[in-house]
C-alpha cells in the first residue's frame, strides 16, 4: 500500500489579482521541480468571489482563456501534478475581486 505525503511547501508562494486580462504569475524558480525530473505538485488557491481560468506552462508567455482554460472555482484549494518544466501559471477571471495564490512543494 502506498502512502499518501500531505503537501509539503517547497518554494515561495506567487500571488496575482484575478483581472478581466490574462496574467501570469512564476511560482516556481527551479523550472527543474522539487526532484530535477519528472513532475512535482503545486497548489493553488482562488481567494476571489468568481470562477477563475487557469493555464500552467514553462514561460511567463503562457496564457489563460475563460473559454478554454481550466475552471477553479470561487474560494477552491486544489493541488496539481505538473511537468517538472511548468514553473508559470496564468489566470484570468470576469473583473478584479480577488487573489490568486500558487505554491510549489509535494504531495496531495
Amino acid at each position: 500500500m502506498a502512502l499518501t505525503q500531505a503537501f509539503a511547501p517547497s518554494g515561495n508562494t506567487a500571488s496575482s489579482t484575478i483581472t478581466g486580462s490574462s496574467q501570469s504569475v512564476q511560482f516556481n524558480s527551479q523550472t527543474g521541480g522539487a526532484s530535477g525530473f519528472g513532475g512535482y505538485q503545486v497548489r493553488v488557491h482562488n481567494s476571489s468571489t468568481q470562477t477563475a481560468f487557469i493555464n500552467f506552462g514553462t514561460s511567463s508567455s503562457v496564457t489563460a482563456s475563460t473559454t478554454t482554460s481550466l475552471p477553479l472555482p470561487p474560494g477552491d484549494v486544489e493541488v496539481f501534478t505538473v511537468p517538472f518544466q511548468t514553473a508559470y501559471v496564468a489566470v484570468i477571471g470576469t473583473s478584479a475581486t480577488g487573489t490568486f495564490y500558487a505554491t510549489p512543494g509535494e504531495g496531495v
